[in-house]
């Protein structure tokens, strides 16, 4: 009976310790879900920080776009004006 005992006390022990295996492997996993999650969120972050970044890009081209075709309207004015005067 006390070989019996001893070897039930045997596979306790190590299911204990496979237990606490486990849990630490949990545990470190957990941890580094944690890190993975924060540079995910802070990518999320950067990401929505440079399409800000590109849309006043966007809007500032296209109000320089503006700009530059009154520019061009003017300067053709002022062109037809000296040819007129020219002549």
């Amino acid at each position: 009976m006390e070989s019996q005992s001893e070897r039930l006390g045997v596979i306790v022990e190590q299911v204990a310790e496979t237990v606490l295996a486990a849990t630490d492997t949990v545990e470190q996993l957990s941890e580094r879900l944690d890190e993975l999650t924060k540079q995910v969120q802070q990518q999320g972050y950067q990401v929505f920080a440079l399409t800000d970044a590109v849309q006043t890009l966007a809007d500032n081209q296209e109000a320089v776009i503006t700009h530059v075709v009154r520019l061009a309207e003017t300067l053709e004015r002022i062109a037809a004006s000296l040819e007129k005067d020219a002549l």
